[in-house]
């Protein structure tokens, strides 16, 4: 900061800046020239950027004196409520799809013409885009001229002869537009001062492609740091907003909090305002489960601290119900280990009459009882921003119902982007417009391609072209665009001794070259530079010992709880069987409505049970007549389903079963002779001394005395699900090595709609019908076969026994787990990578 400025500043002047970002960062500067000078106390600095003077000065001009006449400004909100209805009410609304877009497009087209003092004329007839604004402007203006409002786009010409100011300093203005330039020369005399005086070192970098680029970026940054704390960082990304979440992950990982993105995700993602609008949706109805068990894991709900582990135990309790909607009514009385949660949603309840919505939310006790972190409370203000503008619109809105306001929340809150405010971070991230006057000590430009800048030309759709050429309004034509982009480069080249431009060789299979603007040097190909560096420098410059700690206490005792799983779970990943049945952990079920995959092979297996309890043979089965097995086929079905208690689709899988059924004992028809001695026959075994429960479909014992162990499957097979040391399917392994009589095969019983076979291995003289053998390299005899199953399965217990915990997941197995959260698999391979 100059010292002119400076002393200027400390006598009463003001600075009026181009953007909030320049106005804070002067505004640090004088504070730290201050206490660089050893002062303790100092009145505030009068620096604030062009909007918010006029903000002030509205507002000193209300305070002033009596103003009885005076209009009333519209807000944003209130102008976009106004613009929506206007177009909406037209003869072209009718046939407009985004009416909300339009109505934003036609507030800033409003906003434009205003700045650059131009007139709605004749010449907006030239097409029907520019006709259909010039008809809602007229509308619009009418609107305010009658009801006494005054729009934002008109408030700097308003205050041009009722404000006064003192000694004036202006900065970060590229270029003003006519309007702003009017009330400036109505304060008098004003001074610009210049941000930018250094001579730059400029180096020119060429990557690979944008991903490329920002690690390089966040690396060289990094790096930075690491030699001079102290030292202030800017980097520019033309299009921030696109790249915007690769952009803050690279840097994040790379920094942590030293850097400062100036373009946040839009409000609506943030997890407290997430919440707040989960909250008002559940209580307008019911809503999925899975949506319900978010609110119960919120944070943001009352209770949620004390309550932590009842309320999770309840989501879980909730989907093994398999409900598939739910309300308030039903979740009060489910919640009855739950009493803080039962008593908010009794006020809630209480609460639901009205269109209150912050009581709404104070009945859901948001934000919670946890303190809240600053982002969260910053996040927070601005929500309850927003629901000033939603109660600032009964004055240019109709009353809206419940549920339309709360469209209009979610809405409003996915449009609008927050960042939270920026508390000194060294590293600064932004697009160029935000980088005005700004100075650094080193700058990075990256994206710096032919297709960025200079940037399309973009003219406005409701503004006659010839006015906009004629008039140089921006983004009105590739002249236009080119001198503004020259001006930005010319001024960013000034704002650091230090300067990087880059640009990506590739974006897709899009060849890029460098922008004519960042000409002027040879480009340097640079190979990529992790931002991980950091990491591997800090571990190489210490003493570490590494310890695999992949091995639980051993089996304190034989018995294990659950069944043939472990197996089929060791044999997937040795953690997955060890949290499953030695920590009792359990992936969270996902409802599904109507039946689920579980419940329809649940049917499958319970309606055989009965057939086949009834039957008792295959002799059985062929003396039956057609009508009497076509009942008792009804009657199994029927039973089937009523297990599953009432819901959606029960008829429908009714005849879906009864027609599987009845295709499925013909193929039982052509077997030979044989006897079901077990169904669903529960018993123990033991196997390297680890005891399991077991217990196999059905057995059936053939005329020779010899066995057949069937396990039924109404999913996906694969022909590969016995090969190997981890076979995806040990079950009927499992059952055969342990049977107590011989055995002369093994099959599943493939029972769906498309297939309806047998898949196995047997002796010779006890094949099934039309069976598909099972693959297993090399193929052995049968007998050979159970000698090497039960190799493979004893080896399996004895690792399960040892306390082999190991995170070594086989292809595929992750894809189902839903233990992934609890062994970190992803971070593990990124390590490992």
């Amino acid at each position: 900061m100059h010292e002119e400025v400076f002393r200027a500043l400390d006598n009463g002047a003001t600075v009026i800046t181009a953007s909030r970002r320049l106005a804070r960062a002067l505004t640090r500067e004088f504070h730290g020239i201050e206490t660089a000078r050893g002062n303790r106390v100092w009145n505030r600095p009068d620096i604030l950027p062009f909007e918010a003077f006029l903000d002030r000065a509205w507002r000193d001009w209300l305070w002033r004196g009596a103003n009885a006449d005076a209009p009333v400004l519209l807000n944003a909100a209130q102008e976009q409520a106004l613009w929506q209805r206007i177009i909406g009410e037209s003869p072209e609304g009718a046939s407009l799809l985004q009416i909300p877009e339009t109505a934003r497009q036609a507030a800033q087209t409003w906003q434009l013409l205003a700045a650059y003092r131009l007139a709605v004329d004749g010449s907006f007839e030239a097409s029907q885009d520019t006709a259909a604004f010039a008809a809602w402007s007229r509308e619009f203006r009418e609107l305010c001229r009658a009801s006494g409002w005054l729009e934002r786009a008109q408030l700097a010409d308003f205050l041009r002869q009722r404000i006064t100011s003192g000694e004036l300093y202006v900065a970060g203005f590229d270029e003003m537009t006519p309007q702003q330039a009017a009330v400036l020369d109505a304060l008098g005399e004003w001074r610009a001062i210049d941000t930018g005086d250094h001579s730059a070192a400029v180096e020119r970098r060429r990557m690979r492609d944008s991903s490329e680029e920002i690690r390089n970026a966040a690396a060289w940054a990094r790096r930075l740091l690491e030699s001079d704390p102290k030292t202030q960082i800017g980097v520019i990304v033309p299009d921030l907003t696109r790249s915007r979440n690769s952009l803050e992950r690279i840097f994040r990982q790379a920094l942590g909090e030293a850097v400062h993105l100036s373009v946040g995700p839009p409000l609506g993602d943030y997890p407290v305002v997430r919440a707040a609008l989960l909250m008002l949706e559940f209580a307008l109805g019911a809503l999925p489960l899975s949506r319900v068990g978010m609110l119960l894991r919120s944070p943001f709900l009352a209770g949620a601290e004390a309550e932590w582990n009842q309320r999770a135990l309840l989501d879980a309790k909730l989907r093994r119900k398999s409900l598939w909607d739910i309300n308030i009514p039903m979740l009060r009385e489910a919640a009855g280990s739950c009493p803080q949660l039962q008593r908010l949603l009794w006020c809630v309840e209480k609460k639901l009459p009205t269109r209150d919505i912050a009581g709404l939310l104070v009945a859901f006790g948001w934000p919670g009882d946890r303190s809240l972190s600053s982002g969260e409370f910053q996040t927070i203000e601005a929500w309850r921003g927003l629901l000033s503008d939603l109660a600032s619109l009964d004055l240019t809105t109709p009353p809206m119902s419940l549920p339309r306001i709360i469209d209009w929340l979610h809405q409003t809150a996915a449009d609008a982007r927050f960042q939270v405010e920026d508390e000194g971070a060294p590293v600064q991230v932004m697009g160029m417009l935000e980088a005005a006057g700004l100075r650094f000590d080193h700058l990075w430009i990256m994206g710096l391609h032919d297709e960025a800048l200079p940037a399309a030309a973009n003219p406005n759709p409701f503004i006659p072209s010839a006015l906009q050429r004629q008039h140089n309004l921006p983004h009105c034509s590739a002249a236009r665009e080119l001198e503004f982009a020259t001006t930005l480069m010319d001024r960013l080249l000034q704002s650091a001794p230090d300067v990087v431009l880059s640009y990506p060789e590739r974006e897709g299979d899009r060849a890029l070259a460098p922008s004519p603007l960042a000409a002027g040097g040879s480009w340097l190909h640079v190979d990529e530079q992790h931002t991980d560096e950091w990491i591997a420098s800090m571990r190489s410059s210490g003493a570490f010992e590494e310890i695999a700690d992949e091995t639980a206490p051993a089996l304190a005792q034989s018995g294990s709880p659950g069944g043939s799983s472990l197996f089929k779970d060791m044999a997937a990943c040795p953690f997955r069987a060890f949290a499953k049945h030695r920590l009792g952990a359990k992936p969270m079920e996902d409802p599904d409505l109507g039946l689920s995959y579980r419940d329809r092979g649940t049917t499958v297996h319970k309606a055989l049970e009965f057939i086949w309890r009834a039957l008792g043979s295959q002799a059985k089965l062929m003396e039956v007549s057609p009508q009497t097995l076509e009942a008792l086929i009804a009657r199994g079905a029927d039973e089937a389903v009523a297990k599953l208690g009432p819901g959606i689709g029960r008829d429908l899988e009714k005849r879906r079963l009864q027609k599987l059924l009845r295709e499925w004992l013909e193929i039982e028809k052509s077997r030979s002779e044989f006897t079901v001695i077990g169904i669903e026959a529960e018993r123990m075994a033991t196997i390297s001394g680890v005891e399991v429960k077991i217990r196999a479909d059905r057995v059936d014992e053939l005329a020779g005395g010899r066995q057949i162990i069937l396990d039924y499957k109404t999913g996906q097979l694969r022909s590969k699900g016995w090969d190997g040391e981890r076979p995806d399917e040990p079950q009927l392994p499992l059952y055969c090595v342990t049977n107590e009589r011989p055995v002369a095969g093994a099959a599943f019983a493939v029972i769906r709609t498309g297939e309806l076979r047998f898949r196995g291995l047997s002796d010779a003289d006890a094949t099934l019908p039309g069976m598909a053998k099972m693959h297993i390299d090399p193929p052995l005899p049968f007998e050979a076969q159970l000698d090497e199953w039960r190799s493979v399965l004893q080896q399996l217990a004895a690792n399960y026994r040892s306390g082999l915990a190991e995170v070594d997941p086989k292809p595929g197995a992750c894809d189902n787990c839903g233990l992934r959260g609890l062994c970190r698999i992803r971070e593990f391979e990124h390590d490992r990578g």
